[in-house]
């Protein structure tokens, strides 16, 4: 309970710093310290002293967390409000800011939780050393962490250096991978619920990668941003090089 305790909190201040800010997409900068959040509040609160199992699952959650925010921090700073939620907005009805607490906020605390579930079987469980499933699922996060860290500064290489008629970034892994950077968010979050798996009832720890695999490839990660660019002339050029997630060559 005081989880979810501590998860409203944050969402609702981080909705009150956007109502002050008159910008939801603010919301961004906050999804990554979310976990880290929830991380302390669950070793601050538990019942237990965090043992190894717990320090690696930790110590993942805050670098991930860590690197995100800054790198939205600096990239909504630099664009503005996102135009993803004017979007959102344009068929709401009734108090916009009403609608956003509920329709945005509240909904990506929900999705929160959702993700952060093999987080809280570890951090809930009593101390743990590592084991083989532990050291294989931190690897994995760790080479997830890596890839993400590695397009996100790639695209942020080719905004700067490219001119605007060009919209597609064939830089290193986006020469290969459409959305190398989703890749590389599913494999850290797969290797955090592997590393669960060290736990009692670590397997429901899955839904949380589960749920974000469906959301980037079904909902709003990979739909939106593709939907956005298919009329392009050279669409169909670059949908046919590329994978839409694996960075290794098509052919």
């Amino acid at each position: 309970m005081f989880i979810l305790l501590a998860a409203w909190l944050y969402f609702t201040g981080f909705f009150i710093i956007s109502f002050m800010k008159k910008d939801i997409s603010f919301i961004d900068v906050g999804w990554g310290p979310a976990f880290s959040w929830l991380v302390l509040a669950g070793i601050l609160l538990g019942p237990y002293e965090p043992g190894q199992l717990q320090v690696l699952v930790a110590s993942l959650v805050f670098a991930w967390s860590l690197r995100l925010a800054w790198y939205l921090h600096g990239r909504n700073k630099a664009k503005g409000e996102d135009p993803r939620y004017k979007e959102l907005a344009k068929d709401w009805k009734g108090n916009y800011w009403v609608n956003a607490y509920f329709r945005v906020f509240m909904v990506q605390m929900i999705l929160c939780l959702l993700g952060a579930l093999p987080i809280f079987l570890v951090i809930s469980a009593p101390p743990a050393s590592l084991t083989v499933t532990a050291v294989i699922g931190g690897v994995m996060a760790i080479l997830g962490l890596g890839i993400e860290s590695i397009a996100d500064l790639q695209m942020a290489k080719f905004q700067k250096t490219t001119p605007r008629t060009s919209k597609f970034c064939r830089l290193g892994l986006w020469q290969y991978s459409r959305h190398p950077n989703y890749f590389g968010e599913l494999v850290f979050w797969f290797g955090v619920a592997v590393a669960s798996l060290s736990v009692s009832y670590g397997f429901l720890g899955l839904i949380g990668p589960l749920t974000l695999t469906v959301l980037l490839l079904k909902v709003s990660g990979v739909p939106m941003i593709e939907e956005k660019y298919r009329s392009h002339p050279e669409w169909d050029k670059y949908e046919s090089e590329t994978r839409v997630l694996l960075p290794l060559p098509k052919y």
